[in-house]
């Protein structure tokens, strides 16, 4: 994989004003003082059993930023034609039985919202357990390949060089030997991360507010403590998860624009949306933004399937550089497929600047996020697939399996008879 991202050290202010276009506002809210019930608290809050309370009332938990555009909303219409999920077919990988889709999304997937987008309309959309079309939803792990989508753009823009260290980037990290030799290029594909213990996972979670303890110096103060980074690189990669190193992103994101992450997520990708609603990016007590921070409405979310596959028909109008969505979307060729990170999902499939580059059918590619959070993006069918859930783990083959059967099933479904 060639050409990259930047990460950024900016001390981010509590309110900042706006720039001459005054399309972006983005206001600071602090950690709400009443939470969602007396048996969920900083400790259990993303607990499986707690999920659907949680990943929507993050806002009791930990102090935030919200992020609006000032211009109009575009509401996206309805297609001509819409499916009909119970009466749709795909066979269950769990029993191999055949069962409709609701079903499917409902029971097996713990779905909680899907939205179908063909041609930029809405094909289908449905909601379960209270989810409402304009409720937030924080996407924790889904965030990182907007990350690295925003570093292409840095890269593409001269802002960041692929080949650099990321110490060029952010100086304060200078005195980290451990990060002198590590590039923009490894830090963008997240191919690679530094082996960390649990009780640094640990620690690293406490810094940035996720967990209860002592928080007051914030994630960068963690970043940057004295032989941090003296470590190697981990032999059992887990791919596809943000984590310490996915911090450090961030942080030069930031530098590279000397702006705070909210207003570059703002001004490259969200205003583009054309967004129904705000989005929040969850901070630390510092008001820097967390690497797992970003929540969207499901409609929002969706917007980022079509922003990829509109930049890719019309590469000449959109900041997304071209090379990065051929890079996700070419064919696998002789690379080796990491297929134990991604049991479940077709031969072939393999993770991309933290995006999934699907096996199967060419030009599908996917953001996997935990507990069923996903984006299916069909660049040749213009077909974007957005779906919120509550599965009890974070990832497991049969959860990858049921996605794969649920996106194959739709998709056939929003083509033409004759086509299918």
């Amino acid at each position: 994989m060639k050409q990259w991202l930047t990460l950024l050290a900016l001390t981010v202010p509590l309110a900042w004003p706006l720039h001459a276009a005054e399309e972006c506002v983005i206001e600071s809210v602090p950690r709400g003082t009443k939470g969602p019930g007396p048996w969920i608290d900083q400790d259990n809050w993303l607990a499986p059993e707690n999920l659907r309370i949680g990943l929507q009332s993050f806002g009791s938990f930990m102090p935030l930023l919200k992020i609006r555009v000032t211009a109009t909303g575009h509401i996206l219409r309805p297609a001509p034609r819409q499916i009909e999920l119970d009466k749709l077919k795909a066979r269950d990988p769990l029993d191999q039985q055949q069962r409709d889709i609701g079903f499917l999304l409902a029971t097996r997937l713990y779905a909680d919202g899907l939205l179908v987008l063909r041609d930029g309309k809405v094909a289908g959309e449905r909601y379960w357990n209270g989810l409402v079309a304009q409720d937030q939803r924080l996407l924790l792990g889904a965030t990182r390949p907007l990350l690295s989508l925003m570093g292409a753009m840095a890269v593409a823009q001269g802002k960041l060089s692929p080949d650099r260290s990321i110490i060029r980037y952010v100086p304060a990290l200078s005195g980290q030997t451990g990060l002198r030799k590590l590039s923009i290029r490894r830090l963008l594909e997240g191919e690679s991360s530094f082996d960390w213990s649990s009780q640094d996972v640990d620690d690293w979670l406490v810094s940035g507010g996720w967990n209860f303890g002592k928080t007051a110096s914030g994630i960068r103060a963690w970043l940057n403590q004295p032989g941090r980074w003296e470590r190697g690189f981990a032999t059992n990669q887990k791919l596809g998860e943000v984590g310490p190193d996915t911090d450090l992103l961030v942080w030069a994101l930031a530098e590279s624009y000397r702006l705070p992450l909210a207003q570059i997520f703002c001004e490259e990708v969200f205003e583009k949306l054309r967004p129904e609603n705000a989005a929040f990016w969850l901070t630390d007590t510092q008001g820097t933004e967390l690497s797992a921070g970003l929540a969207l409405s499901l409609r929002d979310f969706a917007r980022l399937g079509q922003l990829l596959i509109d930049a890719r028909n019309s590469s000449r109008r959109s900041r997304i550089p071209n090379w990065f969505i051929e890079t996700l979307t070419a064919s696998t060729g002789l690379r080796t497929a990491n297929t134990s990170d991604l049991r479940g999902l077709k031969k072939g499939s393999e993770f991309r600047y933290g995006f999934v580059h699907l096996g199967g059918a060419q030009n599908r590619i996917a953001i996997l996020g935990p507990y069923g959070n996903s984006l299916y993006i069909d660049f040749d069918r213009r077909l974007v697939i957005a779906i919120y859930a509550a599965y009890p783990r974070d990832h497991t083959a049969g959860m990858r399996a049921t996605l794969e059967q649920i996106w194959d099933t739709l998709a056939s479904a929003t083509q033409p008879i004759g086509k299918r």
